[in-house]
């Protein structure tokens, strides 16, 4: 199945953006229905934090001088995180 094809669905006619909020709030759903607890927020951004700097940071960016790839993925790594915690305090207001 193509990645797109659920935005080709529907009355979504190949908007990704419609599609993605779609597909974000039925994954909501699900996810509500498992009655399963978010962890504290503290503790789910450390996780993403460790999760990045021992599987992402230690990819070699191609075409990036090895002078220069720790401040990218440092801010790579700060982008991750404010976007996990968004997420997260969606979660948390639902």
């Amino acid at each position: 199945m193509p990645v797109n094809t659920f935005a080709l669905h529907s009355n979504f006619n190949g908007n990704q953006v419609a599609a993605s909020g779609a597909l974000i709030e039925n994954f909501r759903e699900w996810f509500r229905g498992l009655n399963i607890p978010l962890p504290p927020k503290a503790d789910l951004l450390k996780q993403v934090a460790e999760a990045y700097d021992a599987y992402v940071a230690p990819i070699d960016i191609p075409g990036v001088p090895n002078l220069v790839e720790p401040w990218l993925d440092s801010a790579l790594k700060a982008i991750v995180l404010q976007q996990v915690s968004r997420i997260y305090d969606n979660f948390a207001a639902n």
